[in-house]
């Protein structure tokens, strides 16, 4: 029995062949391949997959330099490209895997004021826009926009596409499109088969492009459409926006830190209960909340009259009974002392109150 490869993705062993292809000899590409499917990351890949030899046949490959010259079609993607672009304090932006440019080319006509770079591993082509180059020089990393456009369908380990994310800036964005291989069927090319061959080696579901980026990315927005293309009338592209906020609290210490802001917020109300003696008015999610560690009432429980409720006489029956509970109506017993509120909508409560226990003094939390 043939063995079955890892899922490049998560390491687990992927499914048997979905389909066995073979093609005619090129130079670093191999002969013949299987594709496999991982259902736990929603992805397919191809395999065998040589890191070094698909990095030396896209080095031999020439870039289409007349998508440098007016000839750019997917209009589509460059108008979700300038959305972004003028909605955020974007100045940087490196297209890393920019072919001839073309998309570059109408961004920087649309955005003067912003810097663009092209990466390719023969992008060593002249621009004719002063805030547009291009390079075949490894980029250096802080843009404010990375665009990653139909070339990591193409990379053969993922370790490398993970590390593109270090390109990102601070509070940047990546901008990541792919083929939708979940629409290949709806959207079928004149070959057969078209959409599986050995360059196309990573179908990505959006599941399965988030497993591969870093802890502190966070989608910003993303979704599917036609893009015009050449062979076909369209060919079904999908794209993922994240921001870079690797530099930000992980949710478990975001989460630590406003709880302990909290209590230095609350501290002083805290400290001006202590001493005294009151009602409380409201008995749900807010009160209790507020006698946990940190919150005003925490310590205080035995500063507590009497938990003024509607339903006391249910209340002082049941297994909450550890306080005591009084009417509303029992205005004489009230009238003229400490209320802290805990209800939540208590602006509506205040005229209620002066009216009801004109003499008392109420504390809202």
């Amino acid at each position: 029995m043939a063995l079955t490869p890892p899922c490049p993705i998560c390491g687990r062993e992927a499914s048997s062949a979905i389909a066995g292809l073979c093609f005619g000899d090129k130079p670093h590409l191999p002969s013949a391949i299987t594709l496999h499917g991982c259902a736990d990351c929603d992805f397919a890949f191809t395999w065998p997959r040589d890191p070094f030899g698909y990095r030396d046949y896209y080095a031999a490959v020439a870039n289409d330099t007349a998508q440098r010259h007016g000839q750019y079609r997917n209009h589509p993607q460059a108008d979700i490209l300038a959305n972004l672009i003028g909605s955020r304090p974007i100045r940087s932006v490196l297209d890393f895997g920019c072919g001839g440019g073309g998309l570059l080319h109408v961004l920087a006509e649309r955005f003067p004021q912003v810097r663009f770079l092209g990466f390719d591993v023969n992008a060593n082509f002249p621009s004719d826009l002063p805030n547009l180059r291009f390079t075949d020089q490894f980029p250096q990393d802080g843009h404010d926009l990375v665009i990653l456009s139909h070339v990591i369908e193409h990379m053969a380990d993922i370790s490398q596409i993970k590390a593109l994310f270090d390109l990102v800036g601070e509070d940047g964005l990546v901008h990541i499109e792919m083929p939708d291989p979940k629409h290949y069927i709806s959207v079928p090319q004149p070959h057969f088969g078209y959409y599986v061959d050995r360059l196309h080696i990573n179908h990505f579901s959006q599941r399965a492009l988030l497993k591969i980026a870093p802890q502190g990315f966070d989608v910003l927005i993303g979704g599917t459409y036609r893009m015009p293309y050449a062979l076909g009338d369209f060919y079904p592209a999908q794209y993922v926006v994240l921001q870079n906020r690797r530099h930000e609290q992980a949710v478990p210490e975001a989460i630590d830190a406003y709880l302990q802001a909290e209590a230095q917020r609350w501290a002083d109300i805290r400290a001006q209960l202590h001493g005294r003696r009151f009602f409380i008015y409201g008995f749900g999610d807010n009160f209790h909340r507020s006698l946990s560690p940190g919150g005003p009432l925490h310590g205080l429980e035995g500063n507590i009259i009497a938990v003024i409720d509607r339903n006391a006489a249910t209340l002082a029956t049941s297994s909450r009974s550890a306080f005591q509970f009084m009417d509303p109506s029992e205005i004489a017993r009230i009238d003229g002392a400490l209320i802290v509120c805990t209800v939540s909508q208590f602006s509506d409560l205040a005229e209620g109150f002066r009216q009801a226990y004109p003499n008392s003094e109420v504390q809202y939390l």
